[in-house]
């Protein structure tokens, strides 16, 4: 069976280090960018403080737990009153990521190119391996991560470096020119994006190894700095209005790439870091999905698995303007999985710390 085969905790964060890294460079820069602008930098780096303090209570709560799985760990000790609703918020947030990570590829897909290939065929295409990925498991997903993911980083440092001829640093300065609530903003809503590593609570239970506070501090920084790094690019490249003002601000700095006067147009090596990311992660809430709904026997799961797949079909399929997905992002999406990251753990914790039922302290 696919869902008892264990991974370390180091491949568990390379899935998350792919998974919230193309959310960070595809959906959180525009956002950070939008309410921000030139000090949205300085409130993703500040983001880094408060996020310590978070992980600090996510590793308290995987202490308690003893890297158990969650959903079985508080129905035996609260039982489904508490168990289920933890359940129906996860899965709930599970299905919003998903679709907002469907639709976003799918139109990047479509826009940058793909113009001519109905919007249909890259659905299909794209959710047809992300359904194998998770039939064959987290184990799959984790070991394609590790393929992927050296590639992503070398490419990233690609793009960095190329991009130091058009790169204006001092575009960076001077910062609190609208007071400090672009920074407090930008902050706010990079946190809410880091949330997203509230999910190793739900996987932990695949891990073999420890997870340790170390690893997952180190895990937090690097996360921020794959938000911080094309943003200060972005800025330093097309100034923080003009970058404002761009859709895929990372994607651009790809077209700006040059090696001497003969060689250019090198934006389609951005294609495997987007379509690398996107895979991961709707794998992932895939397997999330099905694992947090305690689907065990390998028939049932493939069929839950081909009707979540037929699901976001249908939503992939259903026509939304991207300005109408942009403004939902910018208004709502990361301002309520910042509310979520932030409550859920809490109310984790305190459950954590409440008296054990007598049938857990017989056992």
């Amino acid at each position: 069976m696919h869902a008892i085969k264990k991974i370390s905790a180091l491949q568990l964060y390379f899935v998350f280090t792919l998974s919230i890294g193309i959310t960070n460079h595809v959906l959180l820069i525009p956002v950070l960018l939008h309410f921000g602008r030139r000090d949205s930098w300085l409130g993703a780096a500040a983001s880094i403080i408060p996020l310590v303090v978070w992980v600090i209570l996510l590793y308290v709560i995987i202490k308690k737990s003893a890297q158990r799985k969650m959903i079985d760990w508080l129905k035996q000790r609260f039982g489904n009153f508490i168990a289920f609703p933890v359940l129906i918020l996860v899965l709930a947030l599970s299905v919003l990521h998903a679709t907002i990570t469907l639709k976003d590829i799918v139109i990047w897909t479509h826009v940058s190119y793909l113009p001519r290939t109905p919007q249909t065929v890259i659905t299909i295409i794209f959710l047809t391996f992300c359904f194998f990925a998770a039939l064959a498991g987290l184990r799959a997903i984790a070991i394609v991560s590790g393929l992927l993911l050296p590639a992503v980083v070398l490419l990233g440092f690609f793009v960095m470096t190329s991009n130091f001829q058009y790169k204006d640093y001092s575009l960076l300065m001077p910062l609190f020119t609208h007071g400090y609530e672009p920074a407090i903003k930008s902050a706010l809503l990079t946190n809410g994006a880091s949330f997203e590593l509230m999910a190793i609570l739900f996987l932990q239970h695949h891990v073999s190894s420890k997870i340790r506070l170390s690893s997952l501090f180190i895990l937090s920084i690097c996360i921020v700095g794959l938000t911080i790094g094309p943003l200060t690019g972005a800025i330093a490249i097309f100034g923080p209005f003009e970058a404002a003002d761009l859709r895929y601000p990372a994607f651009e700095q790809w077209r700006m790439v040059t090696i001497s006067k003969y060689i250019s147009h090198l934006d389609f090596l951005s294609i495997y870091q987007w379509i690398s990311g996107a895979c991961v992660r709707m794998s992932l809430l895939l397997f999330l999905m099905l694992d947090v709904m305690g689907v065990s026997k390998p028939r049932v799961r493939t069929c839950l698995l081909i009707g979540l797949s037929i699901f976001f079909l249908v939503i992939g399929m259903y026509p939304i303007e991207d300005d109408w997905i942009r403004k939902q992002i910018v208004t709502w999406y990361y301002p309520l999985i910042f509310v979520v990251g932030l409550l859920l753990p809490l109310v984790l914790l305190v459950l954590a710390y409440l008296p054990l039922k007598r049938k857990e302290q017989k056992t």
